[in-house]
């Protein structure tokens, strides 16, 4: 009777471990299929058809939303985390490590509370799904992710300390003050267009798209205080 218990314990954290490790090369699988080819076709439809494109991906969300916006909010992170660690330079042996940590999440804070906005706006018309909502945020973070990739540009070709221009902006030029007036619509036009597919009003989703990127703008800066 002992040998069979065993023998049945045996098998059962047999069948454990091969499941955890199904789950485990499934998810990496989809990671890998994601950047192969479905985070080309997000890139692809949201420059070449920003408006009807981003429109049709919150109508009819796939069944790997949910999978591709965490996906999306992971390499947000990442992005930023290593971003932050070459902007730095040599002067990153003299910070802590913990800082880069935290600059790697803010950027994702702001995704989760552009989710959370228009979670709580769709909440009041209908029933929205939290994880559809996710993607909301996950596509935000491309032109936040731009935001990134103009400061390493800037770094690149520049002496400007980076630092002081986070810090005034007045003294980034007009070229650069253009770049983020555009990002800055860009994360309107994705939040409009998420609304209007929850068969929100175009008036409606006209204003409340701007108002809501800049509450989710302010309430990023005030978690990070708290937060970090």
């Amino acid at each position: 009777m002992e040998s069979d218990e065993k023998k049945s314990q045996e098998t059962a954290e047999k069948s454990t471990f091969s499941d955890e490790t199904v789950e485990k090369s499934t998810f990496s699988d989809e990671v890998k299929n994601f950047y192969k080819g479905e985070l080309k076709e997000i890139f692809a439809t949201f420059f070449k058809n920003p408006i009807d494109g981003i429109l049709a991906i919150f109508r009819n969300p796939s069944e790997k939303a949910y999978t591709n916006s965490l996906i999306l909010y992971g390499s947000v992170f990442l992005l930023y985390f290593i971003g932050s660690l070459i902007l730095a330079g040599d002067a990153r042996k003299y910070i802590d490590f913990s800082v880069f940590l935290k600059i790697g999440l803010m950027p994702v804070i702001m995704m989760l509370a552009i989710s959370l906005i228009a979670f709580f706006i769709k909440s009041v018309s209908g029933k929205p799904d939290f994880k559809n909502e996710l993607q909301t945020g996950g596509i935000c973070g491309i032109p936040i992710s731009l935001l990134l990739i103009m400061a390493l540009i800037i770094r690149l070709f520049s002496d400007e300390n980076i630092m002081r221009l986070v810090n005034n902006p007045a003294n980034a030029g007009a070229v650069v003050l253009l770049l983020l007036l555009y990002i800055l619509l860009m994360l309107i036009n994705v939040f409009q267009q998420s609304l209007k597919a929850s068969n929100t009003k175009d008036a409606i989703a006209w204003y409340v798209a701007p108002a809501s990127i800049l509450i989710a703008i302010y309430l990023t800066f005030q978690i990070s205080k708290v937060l970090f």
